[in-house]
């Protein structure tokens, strides 16, 4: 059972720590370490949502690492990533029983990260981190190994 009373107070707390707005997609003009912070939060929103759920567990995972992420704090991005994964995690709990909603919205985000081909050095960064996503509650299931492979082709 999802407990939005508990990811809402953690995300408060990170919140609190931080303050500005990020836009909801990469524009071009954006260096690479700001695409390279987009495309962390949209991988860690896409495994978090894999298996069509969210679980409390996988969401605070996320929360905590977005916080821990030293090219995240270094750019001063920790509230705009905060608030652009929840954003996708709530886009994407709306859509979770329309299969088709779905799917465009999972290929609008993959196509996001496919910026991160001209980067070759963040694909093997984001690998570790949706890995570690994956394996947070304990459970990685087939549908959490498909996204993966996703996330990987959409980088590599």
């Amino acid at each position: 059972m999802l407990d939005w009373n508990k990811i809402k107070e953690r995300s408060s707390e990170l919140l609190g720590e931080a303050g500005k707005k990020f836009r909801q997609y990469t524009p071009e003009s954006f260096s690479k370490e700001k695409k390279f912070v987009n495309s962390l939060v949209v991988s860690m929103a896409l495994m978090t949502m894999a298996d069509r759920k969210a679980d409390t567990q996988e969401i605070i995972t996320a929360l905590d690492l977005i916080k821990d992420i030293d090219e995240i704090n270094d750019l001063d991005l920790t509230t705009e990533a905060i608030e652009l994964y929840e954003f996708h995690i709530e886009e994407l709990s709306k859509v979770v029983d329309n299969a088709t909603k779905f799917i465009l919205m999972e290929a609008k985000l993959l196509s996001e990260l496919a910026k991160m081909k001209a980067y070759p050095e963040y694909p093997p960064m984001i690998e570790a981190l949706i890995a570690h996503i994956a394996q947070s509650d304990g459970n990685l299931d087939s549908t959490e190994v498909e996204m993966q492979k996703k996330i990987l082709d959409a980088i590599k």
